[in-house]
C-alpha cells in the first residue's frame, strides 16, 4: 500500500476507479498507484484477453476483487463507456488513440470524441471526478536555447495555428500536440455549456522515465525506449534531441491520484515537467552507473530554456500526499534500465 495522505478526499477510500489505457506505460502505473492507494479499479483495453497479463499481475499484486479488466475495442462509439462507469465514482482517461496521428482531421477528433465520451458517461452516471492525461505538448513543444516561463495558463497555440495552417505538413508530434490543447478544451467547453457538477482535472506530463512494469508485455513505448535505445547503441535515434524536460512515471501517476482526490483542486492543470533532461545526462548517468558498459557521447540539440513556473506548487502536492518531492531523473534513468541489464 501507497503512504498516500489526503484529507478528506473527494471521493471515499474502497470507491471504484476507472482507468482507460491501463496496459500501457503510464496507464499501468496509474491504476497502480489507484489501488495501491486502497481504491477498486476497472481498466480498460482494447481486448481483455489478449492484455489478461494486466489483471493477472494486479491481482497477484493486490489481491482478488480489486481490479477488473474490461474490453472497448472502439472508445470513439456513441455510449462506448456506459457499461463500464456503473458502480464508479472516479475516472481516469489515459488512452490514447495514435491513428492518423499524422492527420489532424483524424487525430483531433478521436482524441477529442474519446475523451467527450467518457466524461459524458461519466456525468449521467453521478460520478465525482474525472481526469484527463494530457500532455506537456498542449502547454509547449521543446524550442532549443530559447528562454521562456510556462504556467497553467500555458497552451500551445503555435500547434494549433500550424495545424490549422499546414495540416499534416505540421508534423506528428505537432498534430499530437493540437489534439491535446483541442481536447482540453473541448472538455472544459462541454462542462460549461452543461453545467456539469463534475470537477475536471487535467495531468500535462513530459517525458516520462522509470520502471515498466511487464517489459515483457509493454515493451518500451515511447519515452521508456530513450534509455533502451542507449543501452543498445542506437545513437541515431538520439543523438541531437530537441532538449525536453521529465518526470519520473510513478511521480506521474500519483499525480493522476491526487488530481483525482485532493478536495481543494477542480479545474486545474497539473504540469508534469519535473527537469530537464537532456539526453547528454541520461547518457553519463549509464556511463556512471555501468562502468563497463560503453556508451558513446551524445550531443543535445542546444539548452533547454522553458522554466515551470508551477514546479515547485506540484513538488508541494506531492510531499503533502506521500512525503516525497520529485524522484531525481538518475533515479529514473536506474530504474528505467535496470530490466535491461
Amino acid at each position: 500500500m501507497s503512504s498516500l495522505k489526503i484529507e478528506s478526499p473527494a471521493i471515499p477510500c474502497g470507491s471504484l476507479i476507472v482507468v482507460t489505457g491501463c496496459t500501457g506505460f503510464i496507464g499501468s502505473h496509474v491504476a497502480d498507484q489507484v489501488l495501491a492507494a486502497g481504491y477498486q479499479v476497472r481498466g480498460t483495453t482494447r481486448d481483455s484477453q489478449r492484455s489478461s497479463w494486466v489483471e493477472d499481475f494486479f491481482t497477484q499484486k493486490y489481491g482478488a476483487d480489486k481490479f477488473e479488466l474490461v474490453s472497448i475495442p472502439d472508445m470513439t462509439a456513441s455510449n462506448a463507456f456506459d457499461e463500464v462507469v456503473k458502480g464508479a465514482a472516479g475516472f481516469i482517461h489515459v488512452a490514447h488513440d495514435m491513428t492518423g496521428s499524422r492527420d489532424p482531421s483524424i487525430a483531433i477528433s478521436l482524441s477529442v470524441n474519446m475523451a467527450l465520451n467518457a466524461v459524458k458517461s461519466s456525468n449521467s452516471a453521478g460520478l465525482k471526478r474525472f481526469v484527463y492525461t494530457s500532455s506537456s505538448f498542449a502547454v509547449t513543444q521543446p524550442k532549443p536555447n530559447v528562454d521562456y516561463i510556462v504556467n497553467e495558463t500555458t497552451f500551445n497555440e503555435e500547434a494549433v495555428r500550424k495545424v490549422e495552417e499546414q495540416g499534416e505538413k505540421a508534423g506528428g508530434a505537432t498534430v499530437y500536440a493540437a489534439s491535446k490543447v483541442h481536447t482540453e478544451r473541448a472538455l472544459a467547453k462541454w462542462k460549461e455549456h452543461h453545467g456539469s457538477e463534475i470537477t475536471i482535472n487535467c495531468i500535462n506530463p513530459n517525458a516520462n522515465i522509470g520502471p515498466i512494469l511487464r517489459p515483457e508485455q509493454q515493451g518500451y513505448p515511447t519515452s521508456a525506449a530513450w534509455v533502451k535505445n542507449l543501452w543498445e547503441r542506437n545513437y541515431a535515434a538520439m543523438n541531437k534531441r530537441a532538449p525536453e524536460h521529465f518526470i519520473n512515471v510513478q511521480d506521474d501517476a500519483k499525480l493522476h491520484v491526487i488530481a483525482l482526490l485532493h478536495p481543494d483542486l477542480s479545474g486545474t492543470r497539473l504540469l508534469g515537467l519535473a527537469g530537464s533532461a537532456p539526453i547528454s545526462e541520461i547518457a553519463g548517468i549509464l556511463r556512471k552507473a555501468y562502468p563497463n558498459r560503453k556508451f558513446d557521447y551524445i550531443e543535445d540539440d542546444g539548452k533547454n530554456g522553458c522554466v515551470n513556473a508551477e514546479a515547485d506548487r506540484i513538488e508541494a502536492l506531492l510531499q503533502e500526499a506521500y512525503g516525497h518531492g520529485y524522484t531525481s531523473l538518475e533515479e529514473s534513468v536506474k530504474a528505467n534500465a535496470k530490466d535491461l541489464i
